[in-house]
């Protein structure tokens, strides 16, 4: 019965008073005027469709951050179910949304035009955009995040000083940003990968991803956070396992999964050549 009363004062703690909470507001807020004003102006339900994807995600990221997970991210495997948040479902989201088009459509006529110089292809912008969103980039830049924040070091710090904290949570998600640009195909940014070429990007991102899971899974002393208070009261060492568990089987079932559609989708497009010919 006491965990029943736990359980439900848990889903009732969101950090709506919080300097982030009004942040993420806003930009929710930005993204919603903005994708109408684009959807009323092409009268589209393709895009009705791509409104609602990132709406998702920035309904995610509140969850992340603002809800429960965000207010008893002390307890490790709740702080693991808050990276995979971030890192694995948010940025593809906001990716296969109006992420970018809301943003513009947001501001005035005249700056709208006013930016076209900017982000025209042959602009620095491009250029350097083109360079942060490949995959080598993206891939090492994801790889580099996962690997340092898990170390003991950082990621106590990051339990001890807000502002590492805040550090670790943005590294997550312009590292998640950058690694599913290139899996999603946007049109922006660098040159689009072959379906094969995306599958292969995926096997290669799941070794290291294992690895740190498994090396939290199978440890034999507690790595992180030794005086943190957990959620539950449940033992330290059994948090850490849990988290890592979580890191391992949910984090890498979404790569499973995109796996399967990549490869079903270009199975599809192989057979579709073959019938054409």
């Amino acid at each position: 019965m006491t965990n029943e009363i736990l359980i439900k004062d848990v889903l009732l703690e969101w950090n709506i008073n919080s300097t982030l909470f009004y942040l993420i507001s806003l930009a929710t807020s930005i993204y919603i005027i903005g994708s109408f004003r684009l959807i009323k102006k092409s009268n589209s339900s393709i895009l009705f469709n791509s409104f609602i994807r990132g709406l998702i995600g920035y309904l995610v990221l509140f969850l992340a951050l603002i809800g429960p997970f965000g207010t008893f991210e002390e307890t490790f495997w709740i702080h693991m179910v808050q990276h995979l948040l971030i890192i694995m479902i948010v940025p593809p989201l906001l990716l296969s949304g109006l992420f970018f088009s809301a943003n513009l459509w947001f501001l005035p006529r005249v700056i709208r035009l006013g930016l076209a110089d900017f982000v025209r292809p042959t602009s620095y912008f491009r250029k350097l955009l083109s360079k942060v969103t490949s995959p080598k980039f993206g891939m090492v830049f994801y790889i580099f995040c996962i690997w340092t924040w898990h170390l003991p070091i950082f990621f106590n710090y990051a339990l001890d000083l807000d502002f590492v904290h805040v550090l670790e949570h943005i590294s997550f998600m312009v590292s998640g940003i950058l690694f599913w640009w290139p899996i999603m195909g946007l049109n922006i940014g660098a040159k689009k990968l072959s379906l094969p070429i995306r599958i292969v990007y995926l096997l290669i991102a799941v070794t290291p991803t294992v690895v740190v899971a498994a090396l939290i899974t199978l440890a034999d002393g507690i790595l992180y956070g030794e005086n943190s208070p957990r959620l539950f009261g449940i033992d330290a060492l059994l948090d850490q396992r849990i988290g890592g568990l979580i890191m391992w089987i949910p984090g890498n079932t979404v790569f499973l999964i995109t796996l399967t559609i990549l490869f079903f989708k270009w199975s599809y497009n192989q057979n579709e050549r073959k019938y054409k010919d």
